[in-house]
């Protein structure tokens, strides 16, 4: 280990899995029990406006662990990502151990893509299965330890449950609260982290598998919230008029279903049919979405004390963050794949040991592609051909952050089946959402309108704005292509 390398930072970075922004207290949320992240934000850097790079988890998983945006990537929504292009390569290179435990969504069974170790890797609460090296089905890890304690993963509780459907997709779970996903993986890191010995620059990633549904926390963190004041859904009155019809068309194709689907179209155990919503039923889903938030900041908790034991903290970058978010029936929708700030409004907390001032809030607009370059950066590795604008500056010297706009595409799929594509261009005061086809599209004033209720789209008095932000998101996306003109050179 060189001198150079002793001084470069321990990286740890944990990925929720479909947590919105505001489910934090140190967010805001006075409803939320949070206090793990509530302390890393106090000793830390708190950004209210970071945003994902695309709508959907394999979409925004691909371009936050390449650097790149969809465009570049050729993933839109659920495609296959295998991971052989990702940052961790260059990580790797740089000197540093690369450990990955829980989730990242992309990669088979044993294919590490840049890290030394990958464990425990699932790809949903729902999913237990993976293809191995040998193109062979294979349970998970969680799923084999399931079985060799005598247990069966409650996975097929929508043909079990006679009234799963009229739920909205919360249940309890109901194996001992040690064997939920989140609290298992939760110690899978931190036997690792006790069990671990690494002299060289640590990148650590632990990817958790929630809040994503099932909404389906142990009753012990869903009696949490039985007091607090969860807020309501918020839908402005004739706002669904304004809205493109293209964003119900998933919930009605849910609502139709009337029998056992396969994994992964709708009607399946993560399907939610909004025909049974009721506000208490509404009002219960949420309950347990932020419940199971508690119960992976309890194991957050657990991850940063054994990591503050073992030594990896005293030079470290720790970074808190998701995907993307989740509805919650906001504007009348669930899941995500569409551009409201629920779904790309994204958990940012990143805190560097003995660096800057601890417990700042900041509202710049952040893209989590500025993550990206202000690790590698951090670890003295070359980014210059990936994207993003580095947050040193902002982290570092409290300077303004340099972005004007952040930016967003995502493609059709089970979640949202039209159109082809949407793509997104977001400033302090507007946001423009591009459908293809031109037909309709969606454009907010953000000043007036911070809940994005008004759709002024085609509008005579916002034609200006349009006008601008179309202008800019076409700029964007050539001189985006232009500067990666040349990725897949080697196969001219």
């Amino acid at each position: 280990m060189t001198p150079q390398a002793s001084r470069r930072p321990n990286i740890i970075l944990i990925m929720a899995e479909q947590q919105r922004a505001d489910a934090m207290r140190c967010a805001g949320s006075d409803w939320m029990i949070t206090p793990n992240l509530d302390k890393l934000a106090g000793e830390g850097v708190l950004f209210s406006r970071a945003f994902c790079s695309a709508a959907t988890c394999v979409s925004s998983r691909a371009s936050f662990y390449t650097g790149l945006y969809p465009h570049s990537t050729g993933i839109y929504a659920f495609q296959n990502y295998n991971g052989a292009q990702n940052w961790a390569h260059r990580l790797a290179g740089a000197g540093y151990r690369c450990v990955s435990i829980g989730k990242m969504h992309c990669g088979e069974k044993g294919a590490v893509h840049g890290f030394h170790e990958k464990i425990a890797e699932q790809g949903n609460k729902c999913g237990p299965w993976f293809k191995n090296r040998d193109g062979k089905r294979e349970k998970c890890l969680w799923y084999k330890e399931l079985e060799a304690a005598g247990l069966e993963p409650p996975l097929n509780l929508h043909n079990e449950m006679p009234d799963f459907y009229e739920r909205l997709g919360a249940v309890v779970w109901s194996l001992p609260d040690a064997w939920h996903p989140d609290a298992w993986l939760g110690g899978k890191a931190v036997d690792w982290i006790e069990q671990s010995d690494v002299a060289q620059p640590l990148f650590l990633h632990i990817g958790f598998l929630g809040p994503h549904d099932l909404f389906d926390p142990p009753q012990t963190y869903i009696d949490m919230y039985d007091d607090r004041a969860i807020p309501a859904p918020q839908l402005a009155e004739g706002e669904k008029e304004g809205m493109p019809k293209a964003l119900f068309l998933n919930l009605e194709a849910m609502n139709n279903f009337s029998g056992p689907y396969d994994r992964g179209k709708p009607g399946s155990i993560t399907a939610v049919q909004t025909k049974h919503a009721t506000p208490e039923r509404i009002r219960t889903m949420r309950k347990h979405y932020y419940a199971n938030c508690t119960l992976i900041d309890e194991q957050i908790g657990r991850i940063l004390k054994a990591l503050e034991t073992k030594g990896y903290l005293a030079n470290s970058i720790v970074i808190f963050s998701s995907d993307h978010g989740e509805s919650m029936y906001d504007h009348g929708l669930i899941y995500k794949g569409h551009m409201y700030d629920t779904v790309v409004n994204i958990p940012l907390i990143i805190r560097r040991s003995n660096e800057g001032k601890p417990g700042r809030r900041r509202s710049d607009l952040v893209s989590q592609l500025d993550v990206v370059q202000y690790l590698l950066g951090e670890a003295g590795v070359d980014a210059a051909d990936l994207d993003g604008v580095s947050l040193r500056p902002v982290l570092h010297e409290d300077a303004r952050h340099t972005r004007t706009y952040v930016f967003a595409e995502e493609g059709k799929s089970t979640l949202r089946l039209d159109p082809d594509l949407i793509a997104m261009i977001r400033s302090e005061d507007w946001k423009l959402i591009h459908y293809t086809g031109n037909r309709t599209g969606q454009l907010f004033d953000l000043r007036a309108d911070p809940g994005e209720t008004r759709n002024l789209w085609g509008k005579p008095a916002a034609r200006e704005a349009q006008a601008h932000l179309t202008a800019e998101l076409l700029d964007w996306l050539y001189a985006n292509l232009y500067k990666h003109r040349d990725l897949f050179a080697e196969h001219r």
